[in-house]
């Protein structure tokens, strides 16, 4: 079996849909953001699921599929609005596509949807470099939604 260097999916960027949505609709959005750590042991991989509602967050950290820890907390509305205001910004960024032959990377995804319809989707590999900036975009996005969270360190210490 060939498995890929790096654990998350190609690097894509599409946006489906229009990015702006009326406001009636904005707290019906929701958000999913993935990181997928780098090939690494066991004790060491953290790759993580955070979903996130106008009234509630979830995240998951899991290690190659077993989950290490499963939070929810209510979604502060001034987290909710910071992400939908970044909507647009995210769905102007482009993604490089993937080095050949490049390993030990990590990977992200964010899909923004609205029931059935996809508003937002990105799939980044980040790998020597490639990346970078887009990474570092949706990083400063999500944070204040991961934020709402303790550390991964603190929900599944490695080791």
């Amino acid at each position: 079996m060939l498995m890929s260097g790096c654990s998350g999916p190609p690097a894509t960027s599409v946006s489906s849909a229009p990015t702006t949505v009326e406001p009636a609709v904005v707290d019906e959005l929701v958000i999913v953001y993935n990181f997928f750590d780098s090939s690494v042991p066991p004790p060491s991989h953290r790759s993580l699921e955070l979903t996130v509602s106008s009234t509630q967050s979830r995240l998951v950290i899991d290690s190659y599929g077993d989950v290490l820890a499963d939070e929810s907390r209510t979604t502060p509305p001034e987290v909710w609005s910071g992400l939908v205001d970044g909507i647009p910004s995210l769905a102007a960024l482009r993604v490089e596509g993937a080095q050949e032959g490049c390993v030990g990377g990590t990977g992200e995804a964010v899909h923004v949807s609205l029931g059935e319809q996809l508003i937002v989707e990105l799939a980044v590999d980040e790998c020597a470099g490639s990346n970078e900036v887009v990474s570092d975009v949706i990083g400063r996005w999500i944070k204040p939604a991961r934020e709402v969270f303790p550390s991964t360190e603190v929900l599944a210490p490695t080791g």
